[in-house]
């Protein structure tokens, strides 16, 4: 049995070292850049994407299929579902990534002939009665209680099949293809913070009030406070460097042009989240937001680690375990699908705050 899941281009051997450690049954076996598949005698575990920091997706293998025809594609596809007996209600449709995240601005998608080939696998199903409502778009997520049919592009005439069940807790990522949420960005986006906070607020589940302040650290240009301000939330954006007009000049914005460790802790006495973006060593991230925390009636934080050496991946489950020394109630933490080579980390309410 084999599963196999996409990641960042480059985080392949971080992402093998993670599943040895957590899940020491698994072997590493075929991989691409930006796909890894694993050897198991097991069935995917259900908290596997809870687990991997990495992952961004994962489905249990039921084959692979080499050609160019997407007319083959298609036919070949129904007959390994015929082969083990099962019954779809989904279908994604997606690939590896082809360049790593900072290359050529590259953004993670579903590109135009995969949407199509989508439709195609679709309108062919013998068995349309099962699948789910709104089955042949390629955006649409899947539902708890459905089984999805992945179909992932490794190389143009490579395709691997496999499969994957939504369920309750499954992570958001889980019910889009190849774990890409589609997000509708403004055209007056100013950086793509913007973007990645999106995503990060969705993957954490966080729902901030209308009447909350939020602390946003590392701020310039202001793509994470313009997010946030069209929350609806007060946002205090902290950076010595220079914001957006767009933010800059928003009623509920307000700039402190200073680093955060010279910023008087009377301004954020009234901050309630805290989200931090900043070009810096984990510790020295770590080591500012245990500071403004320990000040401040904090409900959570959401921010950002680099990894400015794929190496530092070693130490996360160490960088994990300090931050729950500060009291929060769960803490979470994910290289998300528009995060370059860094992951996000979420830590929601503490007593203190409740």
């Amino acid at each position: 049995m084999f599963i196999f899941s996409p990641c960042q281009v480059g985080a392949e051997s971080v992402f093998k070292k993670e599943v040895a450690r957590m899940f020491p049954s698994m072997r590493g076996a075929f991989s691409r850049p930006g796909f890894v598949s694993f050897k198991t005698e097991s069935p995917l575990p259900d908290n596997f994407l809870e687990c991997s920091v990495f992952a961004r997706t994962a489905a249990t293998s039921l084959g692979k299929i080499e050609t160019d025809c997407h007319a083959t594609l298609t036919a070949d596809v129904w007959k390994i579902v015929a082969e083990h007996h099962l019954f779809v209600n989904r279908i994604h449709v997606y690939q590896r990534d082809p360049l790593s995240a900072s290359e050529h601005d590259f953004e993670p998608h579903i590109p135009t002939e995969l949407a199509t080939l989508h439709r195609q696998i679709a309108s062919q199903s013998p068995q349309t009665k099962f699948l789910g409502a709104g089955a042949d778009d390629p955006f649409h997520p899947a539902k708890p209680g459905e089984t999805v049919l992945d179909v992932v592009r490794i190389e143009p005439n490579f395709f691997m099949v496999g499969t994957h069940a939504i369920t309750e807790t499954s992570p958001i990522h889980a019910r889009y293809a190849g774990g890409i949420v589609p997000m509708t960005l403004p055209e007056d986006v100013v950086s793509r913070a913007y973007l990645k906070f999106n995503e990060g607020f969705l993957w954490s589940g966080i729902v901030p009030g209308n009447e909350d302040k939020c602390l946003d650290i590392g701020a310039s240009p202001g793509g994470c406070s313009q997010f946030l301000l069209q929350q609806g939330m007060t946002v205090l954006g902290v950076d010595p460097g220079a914001i957006h007009p767009t933010v800059l000049n928003h009623p509920r914005f307000t700039h402190i042009h200073s680093r955060i460790k010279e910023t008087k802790r009377s301004l954020l006495r009234d901050v309630r989240w805290i989200v931090a973006d900043m070009n810096v060593a984990p510790n020295y991230t770590l080591d500012v937001l245990e500071e403004v925390v320990a000040k401040g009636v904090v409900r959570g934080l959401l921010f950002t680690l680099k990894l400015i050496r794929w190496e530092l991946a070693d130490k996360l489950p160490m960088l994990l375990d300090r931050i729950r020394t500060w009291g929060f109630r769960d803490v979470r933490m994910k290289q998300l699908v528009f995060n370059r080579q860094e992951v996000m980390v979420a830590a929601l309410e503490t007593e203190r705050a409740r």
